[in-house]
This record gives C-alpha cells, structure tokens and sequence, in this order.
C-alpha cells in the first residue's frame, strides 16, 4: 500500500474540522441522500422530511467535531441513528406543543434497535449503489449492462443474446465488473467510515 493511502485521512475525519468546507460538502454529497432515505422509512410527511433532513444535518455538522470513535462502545451508524431518532422524536415533540396539532404516538415511530437495523442495511444498499456509480464511467456499457443483467437473475446465455456478445465475454465482463464494485466499495468504506 502506497505511503498516499497510509497518510490520507478519511472523509469523517476531515469533515470534523468545521473550516474545511470542501470535506463538508462532500459529506453532505454522500450521506444526505441516505438521511433522506432513512427518513423515508419513518414515515414522515415529506414537509416534516425535508425540514428534518436538513436539520439533522446541521446538528451532524455541530457535532461531528466531538465525535470519537470508540470500537468497543458504538460505530459511527450507531451515533448517526441516534441522532436522526433523537431529531425526529424532538420534531414531533415540538409539534405537539403547537396548538391543533395530533397528539404524538411514540409507538409509532421506528423504535431504536430496528433504527440501527434500517440503518445498516440502508448503508450497505447506499454504499453499493455510490459505488457503482462511481465505477460506471470505468466500463463500457455492455460490460456494465452485463453486470446488470446477472443481477436481475438472467443466465450468460440470455446476456449473451442480448448484448449479442459471446457467452466468454460475459463471463470476463461480469467479473471484472464485480471485482471493481467490490474494490470501490472497500475505498467508500475506509473513506466514509470511521475506522482505526
């Protein structure tokens, strides 16, 4: 591993500096879609949605300074999940306080435990399509088609008479598709997550 790797620091590192406004929009650019999503499946109206996504973000950004890892307590998902639930449940909070409005049932919100499950799978499904978006300028089309295709269940026979390639072409189009989405995902990874 080059002496570049070794050095560079990740993105949550640098977006814990609150000067380095390049780092931060950055962050903004990878985990405001995924707030979006999580908030989605709590339910929110899409007015609460928007005034809380961009709520949460400004509370990642005072706080992400004082964040510290700490492997043995919590993972930065876990932090993160805290802190959208904890907003979320202060919105509604704040709410209620309003005249006319419903009385909040805690109930039915996400309870914390099956948070942190959404969150992680949300994460894993978020990362991966970053991924390969990233790595779609890398392959010409029918390599990434093929990749597509063998995911949607389709055979390299059926790939094959598709894209009119030969079936070793599939093979070899697929793969190397695949060993790239997986190298891209470990970068994401070690770039987007808090890690020691």
């Amino acid at each position: 591993m080059s002496d570049k790797w070794l050095t560079r620091k990740t993105l949550l590192q640098r977006a814990q500096d609150t000067d380095n406004e390049q780092a931060w929009d950055e962050f903004v650019s990878y985990y405001e879609g995924f707030i979006s999503i999580i908030l989605h499946k709590m339910n929110l109206s899409r007015v609460d949605h928007d005034d809380l996504k961009q709520e949460i973000l400004l509370k990642i950004w005072k706080n992400l300074s004082h964040f510290e890892l700490d492997e043995k307590r919590a993972k930065f998902r876990t932090w993160l999940s805290t802190l959208i639930r904890n907003r979320v449940l202060d919105h509604f909070r704040k709410k209620q306080r309003q005249p006319d409005m419903d009385l909040l049932d805690e109930t039915q919100l996400v309870s914390q435990p099956d948070l942190d499950a959404i969150i992680k799978k949300e994460w894993e499904r978020h990362l991966t399509q970053v991924a390969m978006q990233n790595i779609k300028k890398l392959f010409s089309g029918s390599a990434i088609r093929a990749f597509e295709l063998s995911l949607l269940g389709k055979d390299s026979e059926q790939i094959c008479l598709e894209l009119n390639i030969a079936k070793e072409s599939v093979r070899t189009l697929k793969n190397r598709v695949k060993l790239r989405l997986v190298k891209e995902i470990q970068v994401l990874r070690s770039e987007l997550e808090f890690k020691k």
